[in-house]
């Protein structure tokens, strides 16, 4: 399903000038560009002629508009722009290029079709905190990548440290299927988990030392047991003809990366560390580096599988 399409207000392009990454409002900024690119190349002329800031609106839009048309080498007439987005996207913006119109059908042929991943605030690749991320459970029921999830291990081995260390939770500790069904639940709708993230600014200290020290056990002991062909798997079906926008506050660059051959050969050697390792690729410009950590809050919520393309080393 397509998103619906929202118009920003003339004075939102200014978060385009913005490179600050403030935790807190980095979401709603990072909408609102996103909103902005999926609406810039037919905005009135209201927007491009205000007083204020119609020469940025033409700017960006000129800007924008010449990266989009690096991406089709054949002839084209016309682009459309639909917002995708979330996870289970893997990219933002699905751009078609359209042919000359057929007057008899009044419709246009597709000449190309790229997704389209917006990056604020980076000009490389390689700078990107990551380029693909997994929920932890998917890792294992629908991907394959694991036997057994970091969810489970810290059920089985640390939650009781945790409940231990947190005298404030008063609320019982749930069944391993109850738990495994709601640790993913960033609303924390389940009183366990609502009696975990209101008691989480206890001992925040200890706190992230015990998922550190969690997540280091559960690579020690399973990262060699991982299935890296799944891994390459949802890197081709996620990354195959898809693009990188990003924009460095000045200036947009397109960066298209070719997975269709990539290989992993395994875990470098020595690279294995308390929250990640890096895996060898053949076949592609960089490595990879595969980092696990909580999304919301440490041992609260949301354990999560962040994919990093590296430098050759």
């Amino acid at each position: 399903m397509n998103k619906l399409i929202i118009m920003p207000l003339v004075e939102d392009i200014r978060h385009f000038q913005n490179g600050g990454q403030n935790r807190a409002t980095n979401n709603e900024s990072n909408q609102i560009r996103e909103d902005i690119l999926a609406t810039i190349l037919y905005v009135d002329d209201e927007y491009l002629n205000h007083p204020e800031f119609g020469s940025l609106w033409t700017t960006i839009r000129e800007k924008f508009s010449t990266s989009l048309n690096t991406l089709c080498d054949e002839p084209f007439k016309k682009i459309i722009i639909k917002q995708k987005g979330g996870m289970s996207f893997n990219y933002d913006f699905l751009v078609t290029f359209l042919g000359q119109l057929d007057e008899a059908t009044n419709t246009r042929n597709i000449v190309k079709e790229v997704k389209l991943e917006f990056k604020h605030n980076n000009s490389n690749v390689l700078d990107l905190a990551q380029f693909l991320e997994l929920f932890d459970k998917d890792c294992k029921t629908k991907f394959g990548i694991c036997e057994v999830s970091y969810a489970e291990f810290f059920y089985d081995t640390y939650l009781d440290q945790y409940l231990q260390l947190e005298e404030g939770i008063i609320e019982p500790k749930p069944a391993k299927e109850v738990y495994l069904k709601n640790v993913y639940d960033i609303k924390y709708k389940h009183p366990f988990f609502k009696n975990m993230y209101e008691t989480k600014s206890n001992k925040t200290k200890e706190k992230r030392k015990l998922a550190t020290d969690s997540i280091s056990a559960y690579l020690q002991e399973f990262s060699q047991s991982f299935k890296f062909e799944k891994i390459s798997e949802k890197i081709k079906q996620s990354q195959t003809d898809k693009a990188f926008l990003l924009w460095d506050c000045e200036n947009f660059h397109i960066q298209e990366l070719e997975v269709e051959d990539i290989q992993i050969l395994g875990i470098k050697a020595n690279s294995l560390r308390d929250s990640y390792f890096d895996l060898t690729l053949a076949n592609f410009e960089y490595d990879l580096r595969v980092r696990l950590n909580w999304g919301n809050n440490a041992c609260v919520a949301n354990p999560r599988w962040k994919f990093t393309f590296i430098q050759h080393l």
